[in-house]
Parts: C-alpha cells; structure tokens; sequence
C-alpha cells in the first residue's frame, strides 16, 4: 500500500447515515488500498408547493471521476418513509455499471457503515450537510454541520435516543 499525500479522513464512518440523509450532503469517499474516490451529492426533496415541507426522498448524483466523465451523474433516489431504507435506480442507468454499482454500494453503507472501517476514509467539502452553507466555526469541520444546523439535528434525533455527540468523535485513526 502506497502512502498518500492526501489528508486523513475528516468524518467519523458512523456519522455517515446522519450526514448522508441531513438534506444537502456532498460526501467524498476514498479507497484506503487502491486511492480511487467517488463523491456524491444527496439532496433532500421539498414538497413543490410550500418549499419548507421536506419529503422523506433524497435525489443522489455520484462523480466517480475514474470513467471519463468529469460531472455528476444522477444515479437514483432513496427514499426513508418506511422503516427500512430503500433506493431506487435511475432508468438512464444502466444494470450492472460502474455509476449502479456505486449507488447500491452508497444505500448500504448507509445503513451500515461499519463495514467500512479500515476499507474507506470518507471527507466533506467544509459546506453544512444540511443547509449547504460554508463553515466557519473550527468545531463544524468534525461535525459536517454548521452550529444551528447541528442543533436541530441533536432536537431531532434526541427523540430517537441517538447521542449526536457520539458520533462526531475526532477521527484520529481509520
């Protein structure tokens, strides 16, 4: 395995399904053996006519970088109405490419980024995955979430008996 002169991993794998599904991620994902990456963008869905009501759907662009292609491709959506997360993949998409592969790759991970661990560093682009705005609070860069954004995250999920702090421990190893 060859060093990288890329940073570490700036996110905790277990924060991924937070992250991911807080309304406007854009996630990097980096093989730790090979150095190839994807980055995706999931973006929540609003309801057409008040804007404010968000919809349990996520439309999911992924940049693999690696096929030739330079911009992101929509490769699907995932949808978080029923107990088990569940995606769908987009008709332009072929079965069995690289962009079906990564999409379905991406739903499991979020439901269980354990399996991650020691396989994939996974960074953010210093913008709040839920609103999309630039940080600049220092603390946000381990959070992915702007302070007023992470406090709503913490109201939300305090329901669900989920620790936010928990899951935004500094990443020091991978």
């Amino acid at each position: 395995m060859s060093r990288s002169l890329a940073p570490r991993p700036n996110i905790n794998l277990r924060a991924l399904p937070v992250l991911a599904l807080a309304g406007r991620a854009v996630l990097t994902f980096r093989n730790i053996e090979t150095g190839s990456h994807f980055t995706v963008k999931i973006r929540q869905k609003h309801d057409k006519k008040d804007r404010k009501i968000k919809l349990p759907a996520y439309n999911v662009e992924i940049s693999l970088l690696g096929d030739g292609v330079t911009r992101y491709r929509y490769a699907g959506m995932i949808f978080t109405d029923k107990p088990q997360l569940r995606g769908w993949v987009a008709r332009t998409v072929e079965p069995g490419s690289q962009l079906d592969r990564v999409f379905r790759w991406l739903l499991g991970a979020i439901v269980n980024p354990e399996v991650l661990r020691g396989k994939v560093g996974l960074f953010h682009e210093d913008k709040c995955c839920c609103c999309g705005l630039p940080l600049t609070h220092p603390e946000s860069i381990y959070t992915a979430m702007g302070p007023v954004c992470l406090k709503r995250k913490e109201a939300e999920l305090a329901g669900k008996n989920i620790v936010v702090a928990d899951l935004f421990e500094q990443v020091s190893t991978i």
